[in-house]
C-alpha cells in the first residue's frame, strides 16, 4: 500500500509558512534519495495562464528547489508548450510568463527551461504498448532528466474531471504533437439555440476551426478536439460526449504518463497543492473562485495514490465530488483505474498527516 503524506495549510498562508510546511513535508516523505549529486532534475509545474491567480504559489516551488539542491542536484523548473493561443505556446513567451508570475531565478533559485524546445517540437518517442497508444512522444528535456519532482495543482478539469499528478505527467510532459494525439477523435458540437454568436470560442480556437455568423459552426476537418471552446463558452452552447471522449482522453493521458514513469524508476516524487481548488485548471486565463476550503499539500511516490487521496479528501471536505462541482458528466476515476492497469501505482493508500 502506498503512503500519501498530508501537510494541512492554506493558499493564504505567508511565504515563510508555506516554505516551512513544504520542507517539513519533504522530510517526512523522505524524498532525498530520489535525487543524486550532479543530477539535473526537472521540477515539473504549471506557472499559470496570464489572467489566473490560483496557480501554485512560487514560495512552494522555491522551497522544493532548495530541498532538491541540498542533495547536490541542480534542478530546473519546466513545463511544455500549450496547443491553444497563448503566450505559453512557445518557449520565449512561456519563460516571460513564468517570470511575471514569480517563478524567476531570483525568486525561486532555479531557471525555467521549457522541456520541449522553442516551439514545442523537441521530443523523444517511447514505446508504451497501451490500450490506445503503442508509442508516445514526450518532451526531450523531461526524458533527459535523470530524476524529477512533479508539482501539481489539484483542480477540476473539463475533459478529465480532475487535474492532478497523472494529468501533469501525461499531458504536461508531452510535446505538442503528443497533445494533439491525446485529443484525437474528440469532436464538440454547437447548440445553435444556446449560442449567442459572441465569438469567444472562435477567438480561443487554436486551429481556426470555428466560424461565427448567426451562430458558431465547427469545421470537423480542422478541429483538433482540444476542448478550449467548451471551457471558454459562457452560454453552455458547446456540447461534447464526455462519456466516450472523456474516457479515451484520460486513458491516452495515462499512457503518456507511463512513458515518463517507466524511464525513471524510483526517481520521481509527487507534490500536489490541494489549495484554491477551482472548476478549471490553471490554463484558463481568468480569476476563479475555489470550489471548497483548502486541504493542504500532499506528497507521495505514487501518482495514482496521490490523485486518489485528493479525490477522497475533496469529497470529505466539500460533501460532493470534485466532478459534481465542476463537470458532472465526467468521471475522474477513469484515469486512476487505467493508471493501475498500466502499473503506475495503486488506489489503496495510507494517509499520514504531517
Amino acid at each position: 500500500m502506498s503512503r500519501v503524506y498530508l501537510a494541512p495549510c492554506r493558499a493564504s498562508d505567508s511565504d515563510q509558512e508555506l516554505a516551512r510546511v513544504t520542507e517539513a513535508l519533504w522530510r517526512r516523505a523522505g524524498f532525498d534519495d530520489i535525487f543524486e549529486a550532479r543530477d539535473l532534475p526537472a521540477l515539473k509545474l504549471h506557472v499559470g495562464e496570464p489572467g489566473t491567480k490560483t496557480f501554485v504559489r512560487p514560495a512552494i516551488a522555491a522551497a522544493l528547489v532548495r530541498c532538491m539542491a541540498a542533495t547536490g542536484a541542480s534542478p530546473f523548473l519546466t513545463d511544455t508548450a500549450v496547443l491553444y493561443r497563448s503566450r505559453r505556446d512557445n518557449a520565449v513567451g512561456h519563460a516571460q510568463v513564468a517570470q511575471e508570475h514569480g517563478f524567476g531565478f531570483e525568486a525561486v533559485g532555479a531557471p525555467f527551461i521549457p522541456a520541449d524546445g522553442l516551439n514545442g517540437a523537441e521530443e523523444i518517442d517511447v514505446t508504451v504498448d497501451g490500450k490506445h497508444c503503442q508509442r508516445v512522444s514526450i518532451a526531450m528535456g523531461i526524458m533527459q532528466a535523470r530524476s524529477m519532482l512533479v508539482l501539481s495543482h489539484a483542480t477540476g478539469h473539463l475533459g478529465t474531471g480532475m487535474g492532478g499528478a497523472l494529468k501533469n505527467l501525461g499531458m504536461g510532459c508531452s510535446s505538442k504533437r503528443a497533445k494533439l494525439r491525446q485529443h484525437h477523435g474528440q469532436q464538440p458540437r454547437i447548440d445553435a439555440d444556446s449560442c449567442t454568436a459572441c465569438g469567444t470560442c472562435a477567438d480561443w480556437c487554436p486551429s481556426d476551426a470555428i466560424e461565427v455568423d448567426d451562430y458558431a459552426v465547427i469545421d470537423d476537418q480542422k478541429c483538433i478536439g482540444c476542448g478550449e471552446c467548451v471551457a471558454v463558452c459562457r452560454d453552455d452552447a458547446v456540447r461534447f460526449d464526455w462519456a466516450v471522449g472523456g474516457r479515451e482522453l484520460q486513458e491516452r493521458i495515462v499512457e503518456h504518463a507511463a512513458a515518463v514513469v517507466r524511464r525513471k524508476p524510483k526517481r520521481i516524487g509527487y507534490v500536489t497543492a490541494a489549495m484554491a481548488i477551482t472548476k478549471d485548471c490553471d490554463c484558463l486565463g481568468r480569476d476563479q473562485e475555489p470550489l471548497c476550503e483548502d486541504i493542504g499539500l500532499l506528497a507521495s511516490r505514487d501518482p495514482v495514490a496521490i490523485d486518489q487521496a485528493v479525490l477522497r479528501l475533496f469529497q470529505e471536505r466539500a460533501g460532493q465530488s470534485i466532478e459534481s462541482l465542476s463537470y458532472p458528466k465526467t468521471d475522474a476515476t477513469i484515469q486512476l483505474a487505467h493508471g493501475e492497469r498500466m502499473g503506475l501505482g495503486q488506489r489503496d493508500y495510507e494517509l499520514v498527516v504531517v
